[in-house]
């Protein structure tokens, strides 16, 4: 049996952190059912980790293992704790996801973002009492944790807690299991990748036809956008600073549709079911071919120029897809010590690639848009708004985050146009220029948040997108499409809209699935799997 002096010990590392963590969370916070399971997992968990540890017989070992258990227990437990205050959301398998697919500076910026000075210091002041705390407590004269007594019992205890844990699907809370199983999964998840990349331009697309017979020279533009909530995009939205006055310019020449959501709140969720297959009916669809292949089928010269760093931990799902063009930049790939440039790195490329030789192109630019740190993606020349913005969260922080997205979506407005100018002044070609934004963005709008999350706190403007279809005159002159503006519409069916503009069909691709055709059927928005979004929002 442990004596008393040690079971308060043991509270005092285990048992009292749990405890203040669980009460910040629900002070600070509120009260749920995740926030309580967790809790019952932090107890299970520190339970096992003791007893295991106690089990070590030789007694300056089982010292070591306890001060090292117990500071990684500790560790992980306030790593939960802020981010679960801090984005209002339980640390998922999703959430390390994310950061797998992320490249060092995007880390970096989110890092500069989310951790200040002051919790920068008031997590190395925690991270040293805790530690200091332990080591105090370990060696206490009366801290005893006897390894020869009961252990057929403290085996069996072992043995019940964790089939517990993993029956219950509490397991799900713990943040070692987390980091442990979630590299695997997501090597698991990337092998189902392989049928994309620079060895695989094409796909098994069945009777894949071009059906326009009248254009010998066509040249199709497709802009991805980052992290643009359709809220501050002026050019669909009423919002009250002209954050798109170059495309406002031309707003007659433009399809500006206005109830486009994204599929997921972060790009890893959406953009590989914007550009594939996969929707939330049939999410294994994102395996089975990409709009990039299905253009490589039909014949046309496809390019993909990212301004988007390439490698995340290992290359990423939206590489690999970006690598099945038959040409591939990633100009951000030459700045890995450096801050991330600026949008119009692209633009010299697309010069040099509209004028190599051919008369079917479809040239993808992937765009860093509005992604965080939004400070970072406009020059300092370019800084528009600096008045004090209209929010309902009065903070000094959130009036310069808002002016910084602001200008960064007016930046933003200034590339698109020169996109669409340089496409313009090639006439000979029947073309378009499409852009969407891979999701969207709360920045103190509806919550006092900057940001989005990994489909947990959630708000519309992390779904709602701006979208829109430049035509030239050449293109208006042959087409029957019918570009529905108004129609309910989610990013997950634009593999079927992108084919379908670009008179590209296969047996897999679904005129009722795409926004620009006379055929199209609106379905009911689901996100998260099981929540109906306009239900939900209205």
């Amino acid at each position: 049996m442990l004596n008393f002096k040690t079971i308060k010990y043991l509270f005092l590392i285990f048992g009292l952190p749990i405890l203040l963590a669980f009460l910040s969370e629900i002070i600070f916070k509120i009260v749920a059912i995740a926030r309580v399971c967790n809790f019952i997992e932090n107890i299970l968990f520190a339970l096992i980790l003791v007893l295991l540890v106690s089990m070590v017989s030789n007694k300056s070992t089982r010292k070591v293992l306890l001060i090292f258990g117990a500071l990684i227990f500790n560790i992980c437990l306030l790593f939960e704790t802020f981010y679960f205050l801090k984005f209002n959301s339980t640390l998922s398998a999703s959430s390390i996801f994310v950061v797998l697919e992320s490249n060092e500076v995007e880390i970096r910026e989110f890092l500069s973002l989310h951790f200040d000075l002051k919790t920068k210091l008031l997590t190395i002041f925690l991270l040293t009492m805790i530690f200091v705390g332990i080591l105090k407590i370990v060696n206490k004269p009366r801290f005893n944790l006897d390894a020869a007594k009961d252990k057929s019992l403290k085996v069996d205890t072992i043995i019940l807690g964790l089939l517990f844990l993993k029956y219950t699907q509490l397991i799900v809370f713990n943040v070692p299991y987390l980091i442990l199983k979630t590299p695997i999964t997501y090597i698991q998840e990337m092998k189902k990748f392989e049928s994309y990349g620079s060895n695989n331009k094409y796909s098994d697309f069945k009777n894949v036809k071009h059906n326009d017979t009248l254009n010998k020279n066509e040249l199709y533009v497709i802009v991805i956008g980052e992290s643009t909530n359709r809220k501050h995009f002026s050019l669909n939205h009423n919002y009250y600073r002209e954050t798109t006055p170059q495309l406002n310019e031309i707003k007659n020449e433009l399809y500006v549709f206005n109830q486009v959501i994204s599929s997921h709140t972060y790009t890893l969720g959406a953009l590989p079911k914007a550009l594939t297959l996969g929707n939330y009916e049939y999410p294994e669809g994102k395996y089975k071919g990409s709009i990039v292949q299905l253009f490589n089928q039909a014949n046309f010269k496809t390019y993909w120029i990212s301004n988007q760093k390439p490698i995340g931990m290992m290359d990423t799902q939206i590489t690999k897809i970006g690598m099945g063009a038959h040409k591939s930049f990633f100009l951000n790939a030459n700045h890995a010590k450096e801050s991330t440039p600026y949008d119009n790195l692209v633009l010299s490329t697309m010069d040099d690639v509209l004028h190599e030789e051919g008369n079917k192109k479809v040239v993808f630019l992937h765009i860093l848009g509005t992604h965080l740190n939004y400070r970072n993606r406009f020059p300092k020349k370019d800084e528009y708004f600096k008045d004090k913005p209209k929010t309902q969260f009065k903070t000094e922080i959130a009036y310069n985050t808002i002016n910084d997205y602001d200008n960064a979506v007016r930046y933003q407005d200034k590339i698109l146009r020169q996109i669409i100018e340089k496409v313009k002044v090639i006439p000979s070609f029947s073309s378009y220029v499409l852009y969407f934004s891979d999701h969207g963005q709360e920045v103190y709008d509806d919550i006092n948040f900057s940001g989005h999350t990994i489909d947990e706190q959630i708000t519309r403007n992390m779904y709602e997108v701006p979208m829109f279809v430049w035509l030239s005159n050449k293109y208006c002159l042959k087409t029957s499409l019918d570009f529905r503006v108004n129609s309910k519409y989610m990013t997950d069916d634009l593999f079927h809209a992108i084919a379908d503009l670009s008179n590209i069909s296969s047996n897999e691709t679904d005129s009722t699935r795409s926004i620009f055709n006379v055929a199209f059927k609106e379905r009911k928005r689901i996100i998260k799997d099981t929540i109906d979004y306009d239900a939900y929002f209205n």
